[in-house]
Protein backbone atom coordinates (compact mmCIF):
# COMPACT_ATOMS: atom_id res chain seq x y z
CA UNK A 1 0.00 0.00 0.00
CA UNK A 2 2.76 2.41 0.98
CA UNK A 3 4.59 1.73 -2.29
CA UNK A 4 1.62 3.04 -4.23
CA UNK A 5 1.72 6.44 -2.57
CA UNK A 6 3.15 9.31 -4.55
CA UNK A 7 2.36 12.09 -2.09
CA UNK A 8 1.06 12.70 1.40
CA UNK A 9 -1.68 15.07 2.39
CA UNK A 10 -1.70 16.55 5.87
CA UNK A 11 -5.19 18.01 5.73
CA UNK A 12 -6.24 18.19 9.37
CA UNK A 13 -9.76 17.64 10.61
CA UNK A 14 -9.88 21.27 11.66
CA UNK A 15 -9.00 22.47 8.19
CA UNK A 16 -11.48 20.03 6.62
CA UNK A 17 -14.21 21.34 8.87
CA UNK A 18 -13.32 24.89 7.88
CA UNK A 19 -13.61 24.02 4.20
CA UNK A 20 -17.00 22.39 4.68
CA UNK A 21 -18.61 24.73 7.15
CA UNK A 22 -17.04 28.01 6.04
CA UNK A 23 -19.27 28.64 2.99
CA UNK A 24 -22.37 27.68 5.01
CA UNK A 25 -21.69 29.88 8.02
CA UNK A 26 -19.95 33.05 6.82
CA UNK A 27 -21.09 34.86 9.95
CA UNK A 28 -18.51 32.89 11.94
CA UNK A 29 -15.85 35.16 10.48
CA UNK A 30 -17.15 37.92 12.72
CA UNK A 31 -16.28 35.82 15.79
CA UNK A 32 -12.69 35.09 14.83
CA UNK A 33 -10.18 36.32 17.39
CA UNK A 34 -7.68 39.05 16.69
CA UNK A 35 -4.56 36.91 16.45
CA UNK A 36 -2.23 39.88 16.63
CA UNK A 37 -3.45 40.37 20.20
CA UNK A 38 -5.50 37.40 21.49
CA UNK A 39 -7.32 38.26 24.70
CA UNK A 40 -8.44 34.90 26.14
CA UNK A 41 -7.05 31.40 26.39
CA UNK A 42 -9.66 30.27 23.89
CA UNK A 43 -8.44 32.94 21.48
CA UNK A 44 -4.83 31.85 21.98
CA UNK A 45 -5.77 28.25 21.26
CA UNK A 46 -7.71 29.28 18.17
CA UNK A 47 -4.86 31.43 16.86
CA UNK A 48 -2.35 28.66 17.50
CA UNK A 49 -4.55 26.33 15.51
CA UNK A 50 -4.66 28.83 12.68
CA UNK A 51 -0.86 29.13 12.67
CA UNK A 52 -0.54 25.36 12.54
CA UNK A 53 -2.92 25.06 9.61
CA UNK A 54 -0.91 27.65 7.68
CA UNK A 55 2.36 25.85 8.45
CA UNK A 56 0.80 22.49 7.60
CA UNK A 57 -0.48 23.73 4.24
CA UNK A 58 2.94 25.14 3.37
CA UNK A 59 4.63 21.86 4.25
CA UNK A 60 2.13 19.99 2.11
CA UNK A 61 2.78 22.32 -0.82
CA UNK A 62 6.58 22.11 -0.63
CA UNK A 63 6.53 18.36 -0.04
CA UNK A 64 4.31 17.60 -3.02
CA UNK A 65 6.32 19.89 -5.27
CA UNK A 66 9.56 18.20 -4.25
CA UNK A 67 8.45 14.58 -4.37
CA UNK A 68 7.23 14.88 -7.95
CA UNK A 69 10.83 15.38 -9.10
CA UNK A 70 12.21 12.24 -7.44
CA UNK A 71 12.96 8.83 -8.88
CA UNK A 72 10.67 6.00 -7.80
CA UNK A 73 13.19 4.59 -5.32
CA UNK A 74 13.90 7.95 -3.67
CA UNK A 75 10.20 8.75 -3.61
CA UNK A 76 9.59 5.56 -1.65
CA UNK A 77 12.32 6.46 0.82
CA UNK A 78 10.89 9.94 1.28
CA UNK A 79 7.40 8.60 1.92
CA UNK A 80 8.79 6.27 4.58
CA UNK A 81 10.62 9.18 6.19
CA UNK A 82 7.59 11.45 6.13
CA UNK A 83 5.28 8.85 7.63
CA UNK A 84 7.84 8.37 10.39
CA UNK A 85 8.06 12.15 10.83
CA UNK A 86 4.30 12.43 11.35
CA UNK A 87 4.42 9.79 14.10
CA UNK A 88 7.40 11.54 15.67
CA UNK A 89 5.73 14.96 15.51
CA UNK A 90 2.52 13.76 17.12
CA UNK A 91 4.23 11.72 19.85
CA UNK A 92 6.68 14.51 20.69
CA UNK A 93 4.00 17.17 20.90
CA UNK A 94 1.84 14.96 23.11
CA UNK A 95 4.86 14.77 25.40
CA UNK A 96 5.20 18.57 25.22
CA UNK A 97 1.64 18.95 26.46
CA UNK A 98 2.14 16.49 29.29
CA UNK A 99 3.63 19.16 31.56
CA UNK A 100 0.26 20.97 31.65
CA UNK A 101 -1.98 17.95 31.25
CA UNK A 102 -5.62 18.68 31.93
CA UNK A 103 -5.12 22.43 31.95
CA UNK A 104 -6.34 25.03 29.51
CA UNK A 105 -2.77 25.48 28.23
CA UNK A 106 -2.39 21.90 27.04
CA UNK A 107 -3.91 22.41 23.55
CA UNK A 108 -1.75 25.52 23.11
CA UNK A 109 1.42 23.65 24.03
CA UNK A 110 0.65 20.77 21.69
CA UNK A 111 -0.35 22.93 18.73
CA UNK A 112 2.57 25.30 19.12
CA UNK A 113 4.92 22.32 19.21
CA UNK A 114 3.40 20.93 16.01
CA UNK A 115 3.77 24.29 14.29
CA UNK A 116 7.44 24.54 15.20
CA UNK A 117 8.28 21.01 14.04
CA UNK A 118 6.30 21.53 10.85
CA UNK A 119 8.14 24.74 10.01
CA UNK A 120 11.49 23.02 10.61
CA UNK A 121 10.50 20.15 8.34
CA UNK A 122 9.42 22.59 5.63
CA UNK A 123 12.83 24.27 5.79
CA UNK A 124 14.43 20.88 5.24
CA UNK A 125 12.32 20.28 2.14
CA UNK A 126 13.27 23.70 0.82
CA UNK A 127 16.92 22.71 1.25
CA UNK A 128 16.29 19.37 -0.48
CA UNK A 129 14.72 21.16 -3.44
CA UNK A 130 17.93 23.19 -3.74
CA UNK A 131 19.99 20.00 -3.62
CA UNK A 132 21.28 20.85 -0.15
CA UNK A 133 21.40 18.64 2.93
CA UNK A 134 21.43 20.74 6.12
CA UNK A 135 24.29 20.00 8.50
CA UNK A 136 24.51 20.14 12.26
CA UNK A 137 26.98 22.26 14.17
CA UNK A 138 29.03 19.39 15.61
CA UNK A 139 31.64 17.40 13.73
CA UNK A 140 31.33 14.03 15.45
CA UNK A 141 28.15 12.00 15.78
CA UNK A 142 29.49 10.05 18.75
CA UNK A 143 29.70 13.24 20.80
CA UNK A 144 26.15 14.40 20.15
CA UNK A 145 24.82 10.88 20.65
CA UNK A 146 26.40 10.82 24.11
CA UNK A 147 24.83 14.20 24.87
CA UNK A 148 21.51 12.86 23.65
CA UNK A 149 21.64 9.85 25.95
CA UNK A 150 22.53 12.09 28.88
CA UNK A 151 19.64 14.48 28.18
CA UNK A 152 17.24 11.56 27.75
CA UNK A 153 18.28 9.91 31.01
CA UNK A 154 17.98 13.20 32.89
CA UNK A 155 14.47 13.74 31.61
CA UNK A 156 13.50 10.12 32.25
CA UNK A 157 14.55 10.50 35.88
CA UNK A 158 12.13 13.41 36.18
CA UNK A 159 9.38 12.10 33.93
CA UNK A 160 9.41 8.34 33.44
CA UNK A 161 6.19 8.34 31.41
CA UNK A 162 5.04 6.18 28.54
CA UNK A 163 4.76 9.34 26.46
CA UNK A 164 8.51 9.90 26.73
CA UNK A 165 9.20 6.37 25.55
CA UNK A 166 6.73 6.72 22.69
CA UNK A 167 8.28 10.01 21.64
CA UNK A 168 11.81 8.64 21.78
CA UNK A 169 10.94 5.50 19.81
CA UNK A 170 9.15 7.55 17.16
CA UNK A 171 12.10 9.92 16.90
CA UNK A 172 14.58 7.05 16.53
CA UNK A 173 12.50 5.64 13.66
CA UNK A 174 12.25 9.06 12.04
CA UNK A 175 15.98 9.76 12.31
CA UNK A 176 16.80 6.41 10.75
CA UNK A 177 14.46 6.78 7.77
CA UNK A 178 15.14 10.49 7.19
CA UNK A 179 18.90 10.00 7.19
CA UNK A 180 18.62 7.05 4.83
CA UNK A 181 16.73 9.33 2.47
CA UNK A 182 19.42 11.99 2.71
CA UNK A 183 22.08 9.33 2.09
CA UNK A 184 20.26 8.31 -1.09
CA UNK A 185 20.89 11.80 -2.49
CA UNK A 186 24.07 12.96 -0.78
CA UNK A 187 25.99 9.84 0.16
CA UNK A 188 27.54 8.95 3.50
CA UNK A 189 28.49 12.56 4.27
CA UNK A 190 24.85 13.60 4.04
CA UNK A 191 23.84 10.64 6.20
CA UNK A 192 26.33 11.60 8.91
CA UNK A 193 25.30 15.27 8.78
CA UNK A 194 21.67 14.22 9.06
CA UNK A 195 22.31 12.12 12.15
CA UNK A 196 24.18 14.96 13.83
CA UNK A 197 21.57 17.59 12.92
CA UNK A 198 18.56 15.59 14.03
CA UNK A 199 20.27 14.48 17.23
CA UNK A 200 21.14 18.07 18.08
CA UNK A 201 17.50 19.03 17.50
CA UNK A 202 16.41 16.19 19.76
CA UNK A 203 18.73 17.28 22.55
CA UNK A 204 17.11 20.72 22.55
CA UNK A 205 13.66 19.15 22.76
CA UNK A 206 14.64 17.01 25.73
CA UNK A 207 16.16 19.87 27.74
Amino acid sequence: MKAKLTSLTYLTLGLLATLIIGPILPSLAQNRPNCSSPMTQADMNSCAGQSFRVADAELNRVYNQFINNLSASRRERLIDAQLAWISYRDATCELEGESVRGGSLQPLYITTCKTGLTETRTQEFVAYSQNRYPAGSSSRFSEVEQQHRSALNTLRNRNASSLLDASENAWQAYRSSACEFERSGGGNAAFNNCQIRLTEQRIQQLK
